[in-house]
């Protein structure tokens, strides 16, 4: 459990409320479970933990049902347990798809029984999961009626840690928790960690930095292949990697890799990668054996190949089915899976429409153990861009969508910025694949290996994350990947309750401060009217995405003396025609297209007036200004919650709202001199604020 040192997030299981705390001593002091996997340990430990918290009583637990006492709670499969077998549906459990489970309130020769079932023993985990969320919120439970599967099949989360190096690619919140120098032997820090992701439903983790930065072009120098991590390909290193996976395991949790797509060069010592070479798929044929011999459950691998230098099917001139699938041959005896990345750019007039020449094309020439993953916006995860194109429009091809949890551009590990409405916006966008009525979120769940990926934030940091607040995102991934029909309102306050408890003025100062906060990110990072990438670069030793430079990016925002924006209608770059109808037609006409998209799509005048008249650097001033208000705003409100919530995170949360407004004061300055240097018209904005 949860060491000293380390925050334990929502799994803090502080007591119930006087309400229900009597109800659930009464329930759940006695339990039953099953001890024949390694998940149902982790079950055990789990019950202690939370049950003991939760009530100020650890449960006695039972390797029979107990008959001397007024109620308890079983946990195991259906076919092996009695007060299940005779009081469920087998038939009806075993029926669910994978990871679902049954919790219900039955009766059992008189006693009063909640019983926790499921097809698998992955389910009985996140089963339980469940039944101690309803605890952690206070909930009733003693009628209980509760049927749950995971809408998709796969909810990964990709590190983008650095092995041997412990830094970790867009982290905020300190080094890697995964120390690879001290492996085989096993942290309790990573329990902790498969206890969190678990307790919302992932089921996958890929450990290591898919941008490996390295090409075998340019051979694998030292310096470079120490930040790389494909060396984790080599025999003595799937030892460790076997030891992380033997910890996950126990929480359904399968483990993945990402490789670089050289490694037959790096690793193999062969003179090519070229996916149609006969040496080269059996060298990844070779490999993936000698994986499942150490890792039977082992996930497979995540690529990113022929973007950002790295190297890739294009070198040797095929395309990326042809690259993805000789190494989707090599998992399948195995099932395992290749996560395969869309996000493929080069030099081009518009970064926005290449992940869909690039794969459309393709669709229906993947391996079926191959998952496309799509970047949820054609960009790069900026505060608030379109959907990809990818989504609507590869209906033979198993695809995942791509989140970005991690801030990078939305205030890193200082920022307040919740981004599960964001997520919202993207999973029921309607794609129109199968006509009107077909979201996202019903793209990604009809067959297997489709799902939701997120690339990860946690780190060293005591409180995981560099920002206690940040914990919301990570536990919103998990709730939507599971079910992306949640509210973000339900998932705000369950986190808010399992996390700083259930005193009326936290959860509603603390809900409405994170629900209102990725709109505001939005309008003083961009002007809300879908401008993108105003942020510092520099080299790639000071690349920061995270302090204003608009001037550096004009080929994204196409800010002139008379204009700004991107034309991507037909008559620019003509990514609006990648969409299916009505979705083009809308976003191609000024008039029907979304006002907070307007500049993602069309180049208009400075002066080009809106629906309510206001002109478009009016609006770009005044939503920048808005935003700034608006974390004043919760600098203000959660500076009242003095003495409601303990003072090291009161302070801590308190000092990053102070540091938040200053920054959110220069990103509106810089944009607001930015548009008032660039608009050459008569009418600029007579007051600009410093």
């Amino acid at each position: 459990m949860a060491g000293a040192s380390y925050d334990a997030c929502w799994l803090r299981y502080e007591p119930a409320t006087e309400e229900q705390i009597s109800s659930y001593r009464r329930l759940f002091s006695h339990a039953y479970v099953s001890d024949g996997a390694p998940e149902l340990v982790a079950v055990r430990e789990e019950l202690r933990h939370g049950i003991g918290g939760v009530t100020g009583r650890e449960p006695h637990v039972w390797h029979h049902p107990p008959q001397s006492v007024e109620a308890f709670l079983t946990i195991g499969l259906p076919d092996e347990m009695r007060p299940i077998s005779e009081t469920v549906d087998i038939a009806a459990v075993q029926g669910l798809n994978p990871d679902g489970y049954v919790i219900r309130s039955v009766t059992w020769e008189g006693i009063d029984c909640t019983v926790v079932t499921a097809p698998n023993d992955r389910g009985l985990v996140y089963g339980t999961f469940h039944l101690l969320r309803l605890l952690t919120t206070s909930e009733p439970v003693d009628d209980l009626d509760i049927v749950e599967e995971p809408a998709n099949e796969e909810r990964i989360i990709n590190h983008w840690d650095n092995p041997f190096h412990r830094s970790v690619e867009r982290g905020y919140a300190g080094p890697s928790i995964f120390d690879w120098e001290s492996l085989p032997d096993r942290r309790e820090r990573y329990v902790d960690y498969a206890r969190l992701l678990a307790s919302v439903g992932i089921n996958g983790i890929s450990v290591n930095n898919v941008n490996t930065k390295i090409s075998a072009r340019e051979g694998a120098n030292e310096a470079v292949s120490q930040w790389a991590g494909w060396q984790l390909l080599e025999s003595a290193n799937l030892e460790k990697v076997a030891a992380l996976a033997s910890v996950f395991r126990r929480y359904g949790i399968r483990t993945y890799l990402s490789v670089n797509y050289a490694a037959p060069m790096l690793v193999g010592d062969l003179e090519t990668a070229d996916p149609l070479n006969s040496a080269v798929e059996q060298w990844w044929a070779t490999k993936a054996d000698e994986i499942y011999d150490l890792i039977p459950d082992f996930g497979g691998f995540v690529m990113k190949a022929d973007s950002e230098g790295q190297t890739g099917p294009y070198d040797y001139g095929r395309d990326h089915a042809e690259g993805a699938n000789v190494i989707a041959r090599a998992l399948a005896p195995h099932d395992g899976r290749v996560w395969w990345r869309a996000f493929v750019y080069s030099d081009h007039n518009d970064r926005a429409v290449q992940a869909y020449d690039t794969f459309e094309p393709l669709d229906g020439t993947f391996e079926d153990n191959v998952t496309v993953q799509v970047k949820n916006g054609p960009i790069d995860f900026q505060p608030r861009e379109p959907i990809s194109t990818l989504f609507g429009t590869m209906p033979e091809t198993t695809l995942s969508c791509e989140l970005q949890i991690t801030q990078e551009y939305t205030g890193q590990g200082v920022h307040t910025s919740f981004l599960v409405p964001q997520w919202k916006e993207v999973l029921e966008f309607d794609t129109y694949a199968d006509g009107e009525g077909t979201p996202v979120k019903d793209v990604l769940r009809s067959e297997p290996g489709q799902g939701i990926v997120g690339v990860g934030l946690v780190g060293e940091d005591p409180n995981w994350t560099g920002h206690y607040l940040a914990q919301a995102n990570l536990y919103g991934f998990g709730r939507l990947a599971w079910d992306p029909d949640l509210m973000a309102e339900t998932i705000v306050d369950e986190w808010i309750r399992g996390t700083f408890g259930h005193d009326p003025n936290v959860v509603k100062t603390l809900s409405w401060i994170l629900l209102d906060s990725w709109g505001a990110s939005i309008d003083y990072h961009t002007g809300g009217l879908g401008l993108m990438h105003l942020m510092y670069n520099g080299s790639a030793a000071l690349e920061n995405h995270y302090d204003p430079a608009p001037e550096e990016w004009p080929v994204y925002h196409g800010a002139s003396a008379e204009e700004i924006g991107i034309d991507r209608t037909s008559t620019g770059s003509g990514y609006v025609e990648q969409y299916r109808e009505p979705i083009a037609e809308r976003y191609e006409s000024v008039k029907t297209c979304p006002e907070e998209l307007l500049l993602f799509f069309h180049r208009l005048p400075w002066d080009h007036e809106l629906a309510d008249g206001t002109t478009v650097v009016q609006r770009l001033y005044d939503n920048c200004h808005a935003g700034v208000e608006a974390v004043r705003s919760y600098r203000d409100a959660w500076k009242s919650l003095e003495g409601n919530v303990d003072d090291h995170r009161h302070r801590h949360i308190a000092e990053r709202f102070d540091e938040q407004v200053v920054q959110a004061a220069k990103w509106c300055n810089v944009l607001c001199q930015f548009f008032y240097d660039h608009s050459d018209i008569p009418d600029k904005r007579e007051r600009l604020e410093n």
